[in-house]
C-alpha cells in the first residue's frame, strides 16, 4: 500500500468515517471523550455517529432494592414516571436469569448488582454473568475473620467489572476461640493487606497487595471488642472504593495505586445505631439516625488528612408528626418482586400499572406532604435509613418498616414514596428491612449471559 504523500497525514486520516466510528465505539466513555478532543474530524465522527451518549450512563435514579430479614429475595421499589427504556426496568430477575441466580442483592455499583449467588446482573440490559468461587483464604485465616464481596464498576473507564473480597474481624461474642496474644496485638488492617480480586476482563481471581497510607484503625483485639454491624455497605467514588464493614472506620481502597487508607468515623458506634455510608451530590456521606435525631457528615478530601464535616444535625420528628396517610395505598413508587420466588398466592392489593398512571414524583417538586390537614400519625416504630439520592441531597427513609419516605436535607420537607412491604408479609410476620441499595440504571457493560 502506498504511503501518503503529505508527511503530516497518517494512516488513521485515510480511514473512512464509518470505519473510524467502528473503532472508536469500542472505547469506554472517558477515553472516547479524550479522542473527541484530538481534532475536528474525530469530533465530527464522534458527534455524527452519537458515540458519546450520556443517556446510557448511570446518571439517574431508578429506585431502591430492599432486603428483608429472613426473606431470600430482594424487592425493588421503583421510581415512577421513568421514561423509556428506564420504565421497563423491574426487579424480577426470573425474567432474564437462570434459576441459580435468584437470590438477594448484596451490593450495587453504577447500575450493576452483585447477588449472593455469585452472579452479576444488569436489570437495565437484562444481561447477567456468573463468576467462580474465590480461592481459599491464606493459611492462618480462621473463623475469627470473615470475608464480604464488593463490586467495582465504572462504565466511563471500562465495560468490565471487578469483585473485591475484603476481610473483617469477627467480634468475639460470635467466636469462642481465643487468639494468640501475638495475633491479638497485630495492627488491623495489616499492611500490606492482601485482597482477592476477581476481574471480568480475565475471568479469574488474583491476589493483590495494598499498602496502607497512614495509621491503622487499631489492633485485632480492638476490632474483636466492637459490635457487629447490621447495616453495612460500600461506596465507589472517583475511582476509589470506600467500605464500611467494621464499626469504627471506613477503608478507602485505591485499586489503581494499590494503596488504602483508614478513615475513622466521627462518632463512636454504640451497638444500637449503625452509621450509614452513602454517595450523594457532593461525594461520600455518613449518616446516623438515632430515633428521630438525624446527623449527616460529608467527607472532605481536599486536604492531606481526610476529615468528616458535619452538615446536618436536626430532630426530624416535627416534619412527620402530623401525618395520617392511608397505609393501604400503594403510593407513587411501586414495589416489584419475583412472586414465584417468595409467594405462591395472589397479592390482590398490589397494582403497579394503576400506580404508575396515577402518581408522579419529582425530588425537585414542592408538592410535598400537606401537613395542615393531617393529624397525629400512628406509631409503628422509628425511622431507618434506606439510602441517599446519588445526585441530590435527599435521604430515603423507612418509616416503621411500612412506608418509604424521601426527606430533603435542604428544606426539611418530606414526600411519601409508598408501601415498602407486600400485603402478604403481614401474614408471614416478616421483620423489617435488613439492607438496601439505591439503584442507578446503566446501559453500558459487557455481561455475557454465562460464566
Amino acid at each position: 500500500m502506498e504511503q501518503p504523500e503529505d508527511p503530516k497525514l497518517n494512516m488513521v486520516d485515510l480511514l473512512p468515517d464509518d470505519v473510524l466510528a467502528d473503532i472508536l465505539r469500542r472505547l469506554a466513555p472517558r477515553p472516547l471523550a479524550a479522542c473527541r478532543c484530538v481534532c475536528k474530524p474525530w469530533r465530527a465522527v464522534v458527534d455524527g455517529h452519537r458515540l458519546l451518549r450520556a443517556d446510557l450512563l448511570p446518571l439517574s435514579l431508578g429506585g431502591i432494592f430492599i432486603n428483608f430479614h429472613e426473606v431470600l429475595t430482594s424487592f425493588f421499589l421503583r421510581r415512577p414516571s421513568a421514561r423509556p427504556p428506564a420504565a421497563a426496568i423491574s426487579g424480577k430477575f426470573e425474567d432474564f436469569t437462570p434459576s441459580a441466580a435468584r437470590s438477594t442483592v448484596v451490593d450495587h455499583c453504577n447500575g450493576l448488582l452483585l447477588l449472593r449467588s455469585r452472579y452479576v446482573v444488569n436489570p437495565a440490559t437484562q444481561r447477567w454473568a456468573a463468576f467462580p468461587e474465590p480461592p481459599p483464604p491464606r493459611p492462618g485465616i480462621t473463623r475469627s475473620f470473615y470475608h464480604d464481596e464488593y463490586l467495582v464498576f465504572d462504565p466511563t473507564v471500562s465495560p468490565h467489572y471487578e469483585v473485591f473480597l475484603i476481610p473483617s474481624v469477627t467480634p468475639e461474642e460470635f467466636v469462642s476461640k481465643k487468639l494468640r496474644p501475638k495475633v491479638e496485638e497485630s495492627e488491623w488492617p495489616p499492611s500490606p493487606c492482601f485482597l482477592s480480586v476477581f476481574s471480568s476482563s480475565t475471568g479469574q481471581w488474583e491476589e493483590r497487595s495494598f499498602v496502607r497510607e497512614g495509621e491503622a484503625a487499631g489492633t485485632i483485639a480492638d476490632m474483636r471488642s466492637q459490635p457487629l454491624l447490621e447495616q453495612y455497605n460500600a461506596v465507589y467514588w472517583k475511582r476509589a472504593l470506600y467500605v464500611h464493614r467494621e464499626a469504627n472506620f471506613v477503608m478507602r481502597i485505591s485499586p489503581s495505586k494499590s494503596k488504602y487508607q483508614v478513615i475513622k468515623l466521627p462518632i463512636a458506634q454504640d451497638g444500637y445505631v449503625d452509621p450509614f455510608l452513602a454517595r450523594s451530590e457532593k461525594g461520600v456521606y455518613l449518616a446516623v439516625l438515632d430515633r428521630c435525631h438525624l446527623r449527616v457528615w460529608i467527607l472532605n478530601e481536599s486536604c492531606e488528612q481526610m476529615k468528616w464535616e458535619l452538615k446536618y444535625d436536626k430532630e426530624i420528628q416535627l416534619s412527620f408528626q402530623r401525618w395520617n396517610y392511608d397505609e393501604e395505598s400503594v403510593g407513587p413508587w411501586t414495589l416489584h418482586y419475583s412472586r414465584r420466588d417468595v409467594y405462591d398466592g395472589d397479592d390482590t392489593n398490589y397494582n403497579a400499572e394503576v400506580a404508575e398512571r396515577k402518581f408522579e414524583w419529582d425530588s425537585d417538586s414542592d408538592d410535598v406532604l400537606d401537613l395542615e390537614d393531617r393529624v397525629q400519625r400512628s406509631s409503628h416504630g422509628g425511622f431507618l435509613i434506606l439510602g441517599f439520592h446519588p445526585y441530590k441531597e435527599v435521604i430515603f427513609l423507612d418509616e416503621g418498616s411500612s412506608r418509604g419516605l424521601a426527606y430533603h436535607l435542604g428544606t426539611s420537607k418530606a414526600q411519601d414514596l409508598g408501601r415498602l412491604r407486600p400485603n402478604f408479609f403481614d401474614h408471614w410476620h416478616v421483620e423489617g428491612v435488613n439492607r438496601s441499595f439505591v439503584y442507578t440504571p446503566c446501559w453500558i457493560g459487557e455481561l455475557s449471559n454465562g460464566i
